[in-house]
């Protein structure tokens, strides 16, 4: 009775033949088009023989049994090497023609803690993507996030990050292992942990396709959780603006995320107009995407905001605001705050509206108008159009005063104003409160 276990890219079938004899054959390089395989067959722990054979030809599977038979000898070995290949080519050729098992909807169990590798930055078991012009520390930051989730680091005071811990394989087109490996100490002394990490690194000139057997093996061997693709341009290998090979390279992370849960992050460019660099088609298969826009330079370092730009699933996020510094030996990340950065006019109009009530206080519409005025380029009469459609629309979190003025929803929840009774208050989207 033969059993098969998936492997990485491949196959492992055993047989056990008798009394303590056991047979197993590796099946890698499987081409899907002629079946054709490396297989690697060994005898209680001894190699035998190492071939490529077409699985769907008589002819290669006679060959490889007369081999077999020629280095193992039937009447020697009591091994029925023609019922092996047949078992073999069978159970192989029917795996690959399983694909992905059918499931029933409502036989399957949704997890809405597992919605987050990184929370809420990257999503579990998902494509994400973070692109920026040259110089905005994109590479840097992506493997900062590596480095949280291979150390399960979260800290929320300095980051209001929860991190799930895992496995991070960093796939590097574009420096070296030493670079990276100076990179990944000097974050860990930021963090104030031992500069040890266990992640594991892979350089490579392949693209993600040519070398995704490859991959896959290391993802098995070292149970990887999320992988890093830094950059996206040469991964793709041929043109970011064929459609061809951007599906081509995102089939391959929808294989990492289906076969073994894995997270991606894919590390990409901007184009000239300041959008993401080739097709349409990167947008359309990422499944979450951050712009990240540098907002300030320091004599040590600098500040970058992070915009979501797509996301599936769940809402968009709200922008966040990372200040770097670079000191002798160290990488120190720093949670900072979108408004007070020189890019808070990116923020939509309901967190703007929201923000400059939270530090106010109450205030009327005309003192919204001219305020946001000032942060927005937007002309005169669409700030006023979206002020007033926000102040009407969330009744949940904006209400008008006896005086006139807006307020917070949560500032009469908390009793800040002891004067006023519940009653007095109205809310914005009734008809006598706009």
């Amino acid at each position: 009775m033969a059993n098969l276990e998936v492997i990485g890219s491949g196959y492992r079938i055993t047989w056990d033949v008798g009394i303590e004899q056991r047979v197993t054959c590796d099946v890698r390089d499987v081409q899907r088009d002629g079946d054709k395989a490396q297989c690697a067959f060994m005898l209680n722990g001894q190699s035998v023989c190492r071939n490529y054979v077409n699985l769907k030809s008589v002819g290669g599977t006679g060959e490889i049994t007369r081999k077999l038979n020629r280095l193992r000898p039937k009447e020697q070995y009591q091994i029925n090497w023609e019922q092996i290949v047949e078992d073999l080519s069978g159970m192989v050729i029917d795996k690959i023609r399983e694909g992905v098992p059918v499931v029933r909807l409502s036989d399957l169990e949704v997890n809405e803690s597992a919605l987050w590798r990184v929370d809420n930055i990257l999503l579990q078991g998902q494509p994400n993507l973070i692109w920026a012009e040259g110089g905005a520390g994109k590479s840097f930051f992506a493997l900062f996030l590596g480095v949280l989730v291979q150390e399960g680091y979260s800290n929320s005071e300095q980051h209001g990050l929860v991190v799930e811990p895992g496995n991070v394989l960093y796939i590097d087109y574009e420096t070296d292992a030493q670079e990276i490996a100076k990179r990944a100490r000097m974050l860990h002394k930021g963090l104030g942990i031992q500069p040890n990490s266990p992640m594991m690194y892979q350089p490579s000139s392949l693209s993600l396709r040519n070398d995704e057997l490859h991959i896959r093996d290391l993802v098995h061997e070292h149970n990887i959780d999320m992988v890093v693709i830094d950059s996206m341009g040469m991964a793709v290998g041929g043109e970011l603006e064929d459609m061809s090979t951007v599906t081509s390279f995102f089939s391959v992370l929808r294989r990492l995320s289906t076969d073994f849960g894995t997270t991606s992050l894919v590390i990409t460019h901007s184009n000239r107009s300041d959008q993401i660099f080739g097709s349409a088609y990167t947008t359309h298969w990422a499944r979450n995407i951050w712009e990240a826009r540098q907002s300030g330079r320091t004599a040590t370092g600098m500040d970058f905001t992070m915009f979501n730009r797509k996301v599936n699933g769940v809402p968009l996020q709200p922008p966040q605001s990372w200040s770097v510094n670079f000191e002798e030996d160290a990488v120190v990340y720093t949670r900072g705050d979108t408004f007070m950065t020189d890019l808070k006019g990116e923020l939509s109009y309901q967190d703007l509206v929201y923000r400059i009530l939270q530090d106010e206080g109450a205030k009327d519409k005309q003192y919204l108008y001219d305020t946001i005025g000032a942060i927005k380029p937007d002309p005169p009469d669409r700030i006023t159009r979206n002020i007033d459609t926000i102040l009407s629309r969330y009744k949940d979190k904006f209400v008008k005063t006896p005086e006139g003025k807006f307020d917070l929803v949560t500032r009469v929840e908390q009793n800040q104003f002891p004067n006023i009774g519940d009653e007095e208050w109205t809310p914005v989207s009734q008809p006598n409160g706009s």
